[in-house]
């Protein structure tokens, strides 16, 4: 197994024993040089100097420039070993030769702390334990009270898996506690070289020992309480979140941990109680109140009951953190999730009043607006947007949609003209996407040869865009023209989408222009049923398709639908009254 950390890991790693180093340079034996020899501390003193201004060609290039001539100064080989390791990447034999210079520098001077210190962790993260376990003791035995070095002893230790090294580590452990007291940190460590051999005994003593050295520490109370949890002792571990809830009712972890200890074991009317009162407390870090609120919401989110209980706990966090970015971007996912899309985009509108560099919050805003039909507004933040990120040719792009759909078409093809300036022509996707959304201003403005020349285009340069194969084929309808092209358009919009109302709707259509009556109801059939609010224009479409079918009552009942939800269409009025089927 190798590493392969970034430049940034290296230097900070580096950074740690350049100092020590430099002092060891600085005192080597009192001893007469060769010229070699002299020369190899120079350069490497000059390779430090590099490294410090991050020069790191010219840092490998002064380390394998020292080593040549000097061979035998390990200091110089384990720096240039460290670097061979960090910078080896998949090169096998690099990082060997890399790992030898660093091991050999070990060997040669097991009292360097620092440089060791780094060997020996590499060791860990390549799982070398034999290895690690070897430095790790030589510098507990000479440094040994140096704490860091005890840790990473008692880990490896911990790590092997075997019983007589665990109980060793037990031991270091101790000679830690000796020093530094009992704390969590500590205990879990313990506890976890306990997990290995499964010595339950001992964790429970363990446990107690740290409650007996400071009884009303809340930490430790919701500590017991978690590993009493874990070995499903309900009882008592209820007890001990009790006990911390009793010794600090301000404390959001003691309530925190209650309210996930009802959670796991599946008390959802005490849990619910809990999210509460956890929440309310102001002491609970933010973290930690998203996480806890994010699963109350991923249990209960679909249940109509519970909605307003919801909004409860976000109106009590809002009250108490109105300007964390977070909370408003989670109260917005759970408003999108019931469909409160006003709600969402109110949401979002105070996220980005708090923070307007998120792009991506601004297209949400933009796309929540146009799902509420409401394009003046999202026009109107889509200029706001583009205040912020001139250069988005996404927003540019909802621009164009929104100012088409608003009938302002020159402002409509002014940005999406700007959004195609600003896309990379090799973006096949987005460019297609801009030339199908071109076509439909075109459409809409009445210049039909453009907006097929635009289809056209878009699908040239992306032949799977749906919505483009769409649009075509439904105005190709419409305008009688090419049927046969738009009924494969269409076609391959089904193929790919065969619940799509609008796709099936658009397929009915060309059907109903190619007089194939009885293939068009049933695809306008299967539209309506996969329409969860079938519109003016799909009702519209079946009572044509119904008159020609020879089901006059059925089509007067669906024009009579239609009229309903456009009852200023003159056309649909005229085939109402008369009950009768008119060209338009």
């Amino acid at each position: 197994m190798k590493l392969s950390f970034r430049k940034i890991t290296l230097s900070v790693a580096l950074t740690a024993v350049v100092v020590p180093l430099f002092v060891t340079a600085a005192k080597k034996n009192e001893v007469t040089h060769n010229s070699d020899e002299l020369k190899a501390d120079y350069i490497f003193m000059e390779a430090l100097r590099q490294h410090a201004i991050d020069k790191e060609d010219a840092y490998y290039d002064l380390l394998s420039r020292a080593y040549q001539l000097d061979p035998s100064n390990s200091d110089v080989g384990f720096f240039l070993g460290y670097y061979t390791v960090m910078t080896s990447g998949d090169d096998s034999t690099m990082f060997k030769n890399g790992y030898d210079l660093m091991k050999r520098h070990f060997n040669e001077a097991p009292a360097d702390f620092y440089s060791n210190f780094v060997y020996g962790s590499i060791n860990d993260r390549l799982g070398s334990r034999d290895e690690a376990l070897k430095v790790w003791t030589t510098l507990d035995s000479i440094y040994p009270h140096k704490m860091e070095i005890s840790y990473k002893l008692a880990e490896a230790l911990a790590s092997s898996g075997d019983s007589s090294k665990i109980a060793k580590a037990i031991g270091v452990y101790d000679r830690i506690e000796k020093t530094q007291g009992k704390n969590i940190p500590l205990t879990t460590s313990k506890i976890r070289a306990f997990l290995s051999s499964q010595d339950t005994a001992s964790i429970y003593k363990e446990v107690y020992s740290l409650l007996k050295s400071a009884p009303h520490s809340v930490e430790n109370n919701v500590f017991a309480g978690n590993v009493f949890a874990m070995f499903s002792d309900n009882d008592s571990a209820l007890s001990y979140f009790d006990k911390a809830c009793d010794l600090d009712s301000t404390s959001g972890l003691a309530y925190y941990s209650r309210a996930n200890f009802y959670k796991s074991i599946g008390d959802s009317v005490n849990y619910d109680k809990e999210v509460f009162r956890a929440l309310s407390r102001e002491s609970l870090e933010l973290d930690a109140k998203l996480e806890l609120l994010t699963g109350y919401i991923r249990e209960l989110y679909d249940d109509p009951s519970q909605q307003g209980r919801i909004q409860e706990l976000f109106a009590t966090l809002l009250d108490q953190h109105p300007h964390e970015v977070d909370i408003h971007d989670l109260y917005c996912s759970y408003l999108i999730a019931i469909e409160d899309y006003a709600g969402a985009a109110e949401q979002l509108g105070y996220a980005l009043d708090i923070d307007p560099s998120s792009e991506e919050r601004w297209r949400t805003l933009l796309s929540l607006y146009m799902q509420a039909d409401d394009y003046a507004k999202s026009a109107e933040k889509g200029e706001t947007a583009l205040r912020y990120h001139p250069s988005s040719a996404m927003i540019h792009l909802m621009l164009g949609t929104d100012y088409n759909l608003m009938k302002e078409y020159d402002k409509a093809l002014g940005n999406l003209n700007k959004a195609m300036e600003l896309t990379d022509s090799v973006d096949y996707d987005a460019v297609s996407q801009i030339m199908s959304s071109m076509g439909d201003v075109y459409y809409a403005k009445g210049d039909r040869d453009s907006a097929f020349v635009y289809y056209d285009k878009a699908i040239s340069i992306d032949p799977d865009n749906l919505l483009a194969l769409n649009n075509c084929a439904y105005y190709l309808a419409v305008e009688g023209r090419d049927l046969d092209k738009a009924e494969e358009m269409s076609a391959r919009t089904i193929k790919e989408r065969p619940d799509d109302a609008t796709s099936l709707d658009t397929y009915a259509w060309v059907m109903f222009r190619k007089k194939n009556y009885t293939e068009a109801m049933a695809y306008i059939d299967k539209a309506i049923a996969n329409s969860e609010e079938p519109s003016e224009e799909l009702y519209h479409h079946a009572g044509d398709i119904y008159f020609m079918n020879g089901e006059p009552q059925k089509a007067l009942e669906f024009w009579e639908k239609a009229l309903a939800l456009d009852p200023d269409n003159e056309l649909l009025q005229r085939k109402v009254k008369h009950k009768t089927y008119f060209y338009e």
